[in-house]
């Protein structure tokens, strides 16, 4: 019987992940690993787990860890500080699009073939919905941001409190996580209206919790690849361009905090518009290797 933990010795030998087949760990992970509902996005994970300072990514055939340097139960701020900067997120957000959409296209054919019938329309209709909304960030990135902070935000976390409701009352067969929901959803519910009033006040608080993050980031980020210059398991170049990268926003949001705001809001745009290539691409390359197939008779 092994467990994850014995497979994650390098680790601690200045390796920066470990990947584990499924197949190697034959105790299960729970309850020792908690999983962690909120991370920065990774390509192929299907759930992600913690213990301390380890974090695991869980994929169809195994499990990718790393060490992180705090542990976000014990050290919240740290981690986000110096586990999860800004700037890290938006990357690691972006090489996630790009992989999910390189690997779309390596699927079987009658896999594909299969998922052409299922959902291409889908993909191609959600595709559109988020060239519609990246159309919209962007319009507002470069004229006024301010329907976004008056209306769209709100709007949003306004709108998943009211489905967090729902869905508690749906469950109320289930009394103990039906009132949680329902809890929960009002309370996002009420900060959605509150934000409908207080959007100045919230502005302003976002800037200011973004300077302290990107100045704190930077600081450690960009003192540890000095410190550890050569023993940097992402390689010193890599942590250094993290630390300046959250530097020059740290800098941008004392100086132009308007410009750190649409910079914000471009970038979010983006995003969601490389999201939404991806997926119109991906169906559209469905419906035509469907066809393709089809005539070659692997549809039979």
């Amino acid at each position: 019987m092994s467990t994850l933990e014995s497979y994650l010795d390098a680790l601690h030998q200045g390796v920066f992940q470990v990947v584990v087949p499924k197949a190697l760990v034959t105790e299960p992970l729970e309850p020792d690993w908690k999983r962690s509902p909120i991370n920065v996005p990774s390509a192929g994970t299907i759930a992600s787990y913690r213990r301390g300072q380890y974090h695991a990514h869980e994929t169809v055939s195994e499990y990718c860890v790393h060490m992180d340097r705090y542990d976000p139960e014990k050290n919240p701020l740290m981690h986000l500080i110096d586990d999860a900067s800004l700037v890290l997120m938006i990357h690691e957000t972006m090489e996630t699009i790009l992989v999910t959409a390189k690997d779309a296209t390596r699927k079987d054919p009658l896999q594909r073939l299969l998922d052409q019938h299922t959902s291409w329309r889908l993909r191609m209709g959600f595709g559109a919905v988020l060239w519609a909304i990246a159309t919209i960030l962007l319009f507002l990135a470069i004229s006024d941001v301010t329907p976004f902070f008056t209306v769209i935000l709100p709007s949003l976390v306004l709108f998943l409190g009211l489905l967090t409701i729902v869905r508690g009352i749906r469950q109320r067969k289930r009394q103990e996580h039906a009132n949680k929901d329902i809890i929960r959803g009002s309370l996002v519910a009420g900060a959605g209206i509150a934000l409908f009033v207080f959007w100045k006040l919230y502005l302003v608080l976002i800037l200011l919790v973004l300077v302290i993050w990107f100045f704190s980031s930077a600081v450690v980020t960009l003192l540890r690849a000095f410190r550890e210059r050569g023993n940097l398991p992402n390689g010193f170049w890599y942590t250094s361009g993290l630390g300046v990268s959250s530097l020059v926003l740290g800098v941008l949001a004392v100086t132009l905090p308007e410009g750190l705001v649409d910079l914000l809001v471009f970038l979010l745009a983006g995003i969601v518009f490389t999201a939404g290539a991806f997926l119109v691409l991906d169906a559209y390359g469905l419906r035509n290797a469907a066809r393709l197939m089809e005539e070659g008779g692997f549809g039979s």
